[in-house]
């Protein structure tokens, strides 16, 4: 997969690659397939082979490594990112620091509200690690949902579904303590019973500091829900847990 390399020292952004160099039309569709899986959550009507066809055709890949720029702040080459395997890091610089919003994994989109609202990206986005992502343009985002009404509605679900779980998730935070928020926190970000996450990311997440969440981590340990180690958490009693978090 084409993408060029972001230069680390001054946070440069990746550059575009060229559109389907060295690449089947059978793995864009592939690529459109598995995009489209991201969105349909719910077992809607799929797309046809013409919808998928024209998906495939604006489908870009991009190829990060670890603190390589997605996007920044205002960026003017704002896409739609659509993470197929690795973790992207969304955060927001406050002051002298930044303040971690999400981890972005396999399957994770972004971008498209901003283009849909015509406003610029509040936050930035680096890869964690050795990431693949697909994107679309504005202009190919654009004329794949007023040229094909199938795609422009399954993806409105998708989009709406992922705001509904946002919204969930806020509310929900305001109403526990920070024993269940995180808790929460721990069973959202975990994959296969880990959490890759360093608790000072998972403190910023939070909007805590790190030794009030640290005091409570310990307490899960010694409880035997957890085992701490160095940038991660493993996750001994799912259910255990689970019943921390209610």
């Amino acid at each position: 997969m084409q993408g060029a390399r972001a230069d680390h020292a001054d946070g440069s952004r990746v550059a575009p690659p060229r559109a389907g160099l060295g690449i089947l039309e059978s793995e864009r569709l592939r690529w459109a397939e598995w995009a489209i899986s991201c969105l349909d959550n719910r077992g809607t009507a799929r797309p046809g082979h013409e919808e998928l066809v024209a998906l495939a055709s604006c489908l870009e890949s991009r190829s990060l490594q670890r603190g390589d720029l997605a996007f920044g702040e205002g960026g003017e080459d704002a896409a739609v990112w659509i993470v197929r395997s690795g973790r992207l890091e969304l955060a927001v610089r406050e002051q002298e620091r930044s303040v971690i919003l999400q981890i972005l994994r396999a399957g994770g989109i972004d971008g498209d509200i901003q283009l849909l609202l015509g406003i610029p990206f509040t936050y930035r986005a680096r890869a964690l690690e050795s990431s693949e992502c697909l994107t679309l343009t504005a202009d190919a985002f654009d004329g794949l949902l007023t040229e094909h009404p199938r795609i422009a509605r399954l993806w409105m679900a998708g989009m709406a579904e992922r705001l509904s779980l946002s919204y969930e998730r806020i509310v929900g935070m305001l109403s526990r303590s920070l024993s269940q928020q995180s808790a929460r926190l721990l069973l959202d970000e975990s994959h296969a019973g880990v959490v890759e996450v360093p608790q000072q990311t998972l403190s910023e997440m939070l909007g805590v500091c790190r030794p009030s969440l640290n005091k409570v981590l310990k307490e899960f340990e010694r409880l035997g829900l957890i085992r701490l180690r160095y940038g991660a958490v493993d996750i001994l009693d799912h259910y255990g847990l689970a019943q921390r978090a209610d």
